[in-house]
Parts: C-alpha cells; sequence; structure tokens
C-alpha cells in the first residue's frame, strides 16, 4: 500500500472515530501515525495538498493549533503548485487558515487570509454563487481587520518572487508558480499572457489601465530604474528592474513599458516579467 493510501486511510478512520466521539485516544495515534508520514509521501501536488489538508483539520480538531497550523501552511504551498489550478480549493485552504488565525487574535494576518482567500474563490465560481455570498457575511467579522488592500506593485513584486521559483520555463510550471489563475487577469490587469519556452523566452505579461501603476510606484520597489535605448521612434519608452531570491532557479527581469517618456507620475502600459536562468 502506498504512503497516500495508508494516510487516506487513517485520516478517514480518524474522522469516524471523532464523528462518534468514541475514542479520542486512538484518534491521537492515528492522526500522529498520518502525519509522521506526510514528509516521506511520494505522491503529486495535488495528492500532498490534500493530505496535509486533512491532518491539518483533525489536529484542529485535537485541539493542537500549532501542528495545525504548520500543515495548513503546507496544504497551501502544496496547492498553489497543483496544474490545473482549483481556485475554490486553494481559497478554501485559505479561509481555513483565516479562521485559525482569527482564533488566536492574530486579526491582521487572519484578515489578509480571508480577504485574499475569498478574492481566489471567486475566481472559480460565477459572481452570483450562493455560496461565494455566504463566504463573505460568514466572514465579514474577520475581514474588519483587515489592513489596507497592497499597491498593485507590491503584489506584483510578489508575482515576481514567485516565479523565481520556475526552472524549465514550461506553461504549466508557470502557471503553477503564479498560484493564481490568469482570467480574469489577475492585479487589475486588462490583459495577462503567459508565454512558454526555455528561460530567458518564457515570461509573463500583465496590460493595464491609465493610472494603475506609475514609474514612481516601480522605482519606490524596486530601486532605480535602467533605462533601455528605443528601438525606433514610435516604440514604447521602456525601463527595466531585477527581482531575484536567493537560492532559486530563476531570476525575472521586469520591462515596464510607457507610452511616452517616463516622468515620475507617467503610467506603465505594461509590464513584462522575463524569466531567466539566476
Amino acid at each position: 500500500m502506498s504512503e497516500r493510501a495508508t494516510v487516506r486511510k487513517l485520516v478517514t478512520e480518524a474522522q469516524v472515530l471523532l464523528r462518534l466521539d468514541t475514542d479520542r485516544v486512538r484518534v491521537l495515534e492515528l492522526v500522529t501515525a498520518a502525519d509522521a508520514m506526510l514528509a516521506d509521501m511520494d505522491a503529486d501536488a495535488e495528492a500532498r495538498a490534500d493530505s496535509y489538508a486533512s491532518v491539518s483539520a483533525l489536529w484542529l480538531d485535537l485541539g493542537d493549533e500549532q501542528r495545525s497550523e504548520q500543515r495548513i501552511v503546507q496544504a497551501i504551498e502544496a496547492e498553489t503548485q497543483v496544474t490545473p489550478a482549483r481556485p475554490v480549493i486553494l481559497g478554501t485552504r485559505r479561509l481555513f487558515y483565516a479562521k485559525l488565525l482569527h482564533a488566536q487574535r492574530r486579526f491582521a494576518d487572519a484578515a489578509r487570509h480571508a480577504s485574499e482567500g475569498l478574492a481566489i474563490y471567486a475566481h472559480g465560481v460565477a459572481p452570483d454563487h450562493p455560496e461565494l455570498a455566504r463566504l463573505k457575511v460568514y466572514f465579514a467579522p474577520i475581514l474588519k481587520d483587515a489592513p489596507e488592500r497592497p499597491s498593485v506593485v507590491g503584489a506584483l513584486r510578489a508575482m515576481g518572487e514567485r516565479l523565481c521559483a520556475v526552472a524549465t520555463g514550461s506553461e504549466a510550471e508557470i502557471r503553477s508558480a503564479l498560484g493564481i489563475p490568469t482570467t480574469p487577469p489577475p492585479l487589475g490587469a486588462s490583459e495577462c499572457l503567459v508565454t512558454a519556452g526555455e528561460l530567458s523566452r518564457a515570461s509573463v505579461e500583465l496590460r493595464f489601465a491609465v493610472g494603475t501603476l506609475t514609474r514612481r510606484e516601480l522605482d519606490e520597489t524596486f530601486g532605480p530604474a535602467n533605462v533601455l535605448p528605443r528601438t525606433g521612434p514610435f516604440a514604447s519608452h521602456t525601463l527595466g528592474y531585477a527581482i531575484r531570491v536567493p537560492g532559486r532557479p530563476a531570476r525575472i527581469s521586469l520591462y515596464a513599458l510607457f507610452a511616452t517618456t517616463p516622468e515620475t507620475e507617467t503610467s506603465a502600459k505594461s509590464v513584462l516579467l522575463r524569466i531567466d536562468p539566476a
């Protein structure tokens, strides 16, 4: 029997005993055994995400919030690598974590995960889906402690850092590293284009409406720009920036394109995140 099947069997037995509320000592034995097998489990991202999440829920039922948090964080990380993306499942995992954080009175973190979890969940259902409406009502008390909405440029930096995990440049790997659907386009963009290929030819491009992202925000976030030469009188004005994460296989060359000479408050019309070997 594979580790995945054994973990599932232990988890299922523990869930049944918890529902019957007959033998919590035995439940603890089962969950401990399942938890010990997770590190050596040879399974794909989807199976790992599901296993971590199931064990996390059981630890929470047993009152061990620390172990529950460890496993739900691993479940979320594994879920971002699932292809094709499962926004409803990823959103649900983030919402579970939000509830756990709120119970620990970590209100700002709880609000952030609730806000992001609902946004991810919404990518997987229709805007008028009744479950989405129910979740918004349920999490409203947690969301009231949300910090200010992160800026587009801050989210862009986080996206670039995630893309530093790309090793081959395949479309599946790029989308997995992004961790969010590209339809509808993220970060308020009007369009999101994913180009696969060997590193230095793989990229993600986002096109923005006027006023969404300025040179000032880019300079403040990524440092002084490298001004690239124009290729012709009608070509875009391009500024270059770099994003690196130590130990990751790729680095990101970020190119911001402007219709006119980019002054401090000039809006970028698009941003290209080119994935280069580290």
